[in-house]
């Protein structure tokens, strides 16, 4: 049985509850909060590959919030070597501000605020599927990869309460056959909190040594797709859908192997999750140095994470995410900030 690896103030455990919810279309449009939090950010953010063999990270917060609220997009395109901005693809897309999500019969839909300036969005979500439009530039969509999974950290003063949804897509961008994933979160925090900036107590306590959102489909139809954190003490879950069952534990350790030669990314990470042993493998040009220097300040990289020795073929995958190497490589029994 784990041990703890320090005592808090009353209400503060620093460990994670993980499972699976039920999407539900009134759920996703009502401003009702949980556990004392509020909705903070919707982030609807994913990675598409295109026919050509060009790689994008797309990400949009549809809730207007101030951060973030126009279309980002990084891409291999600018440099070849990484994922970098490229405000010349989103300079005409209109921000995100003024836009309110309505129910037009079994979907929510956010859409660009009539008086917004620029080409305008339409993202459409349901129970089963979502389209995502952005006038000019793409149109993408795809069915969930069921059922919706979510994470819970409580606080005495703060909290996160962390809800996803995950889709495949497929579609056109810029004129080009494209295919990808894409996740449509809604994040709870404190009254005035923000991940990564505000009452965010993983982060302000430098908690955590990974976190991913991912995806992997193989080409015999099966997919299996997720969210991972490996923290200290007994911060850390893993929760993995196929589709139709989940698998949700606190049974997580790993090491992640920083790149030499791209610090501050890793160059590889393995995990054992339950006993199982599972595996991230960046993607050479998966690295994302650019939003070091934005938001979140973090070692954002692609990859593909699996099971080691599973011999399905991969069809195709997506894994955004981030090592905090700084905080550490593996587990350790105290926070860096009780240390």
């Amino acid at each position: 049985m784990p041990k703890l690896g320090d005592v808090y103030a009353r209400g503060d455990f620093f460990q994670q509850l993980a499972g699976a919810h039920k999407p539900s279309v009134d759920d996703m449009l009502s401003d009702r909060g949980y556990f004392g939090l509020k909705l903070s950010i919707i982030p609807l953010y994913g990675n598409i590959r295109t026919e050509d063999g060009e790689m994008y990270e797309l990400l949009r917060n549809p809730g207007g919030n101030s951060i973030y609220s126009g279309l980002v997009i990084q891409d291999t395109t600018v440099d070849g070597k990484n994922l970098m901005f490229n405000a010349e693809l989103t300079k005409d897309c209109a921000s995100s501000v003024g836009s309110t999500g309505v129910r037009e019969g079994d979907e929510a839909v956010w859409r660009s605020a009539p008086e917004a300036s620029g080409k305008p969005f339409e993202i459409r979500v349901s129970e089963d599927h979502i389209k995502w439009t952005e006038d000019g530039l793409f149109s993408l969509e795809g069915p969930m990869i069921k059922p919706g999974l979510h994470w819970y950290l409580p606080a005495r003063d703060d909290g996160t309460y962390y809800v996803s949804h995950m889709f495949e897509l497929s579609g056109e961008f810029q004129g080009k056959k494209a295919r990808g994933f894409v996740a449509f979160d809604q994040v709870y925090m404190a009254e005035g909190g923000c991940l990564y900036q505000d009452r965010d107590v993983m982060m302000q306590n430098y908690g955590h040594i990974l976190w991913y959102t991912w995806a992997t489909k193989y080409k015999d139809g099966s997919v299996d797709a997720g969210h991972f954190i490996l923290g200290h003490d007994r911060l850390g879950f893993a929760v993995v859908t196929n589709g139709s069952s989940v698998i949700a534990t606190q049974n997580i350790e790993g090491v992640v192997t920083p790149d030499p030669d791209n610090k501050p990314f890793a160059k590889y990470i393995k995990l054992q999750i339950d006993g199982e042993e599972w595996e991230f493998t960046p993607d050479p040009r998966g690295k994302m140095p650019a939003m070091l220097q934005k938001y979140p300040p973090t070692p954002q990289q692609e990859g593909m994470w699996k099971r080691v020795g599973d011999t399905r073929e991969v069809d195709s995958y997506w894994a955004w995410g981030e090592t905090e190497t700084k905080n550490g490589c593996t587990r350790q029994s105290k926070l860096p900030t009780r240390r």
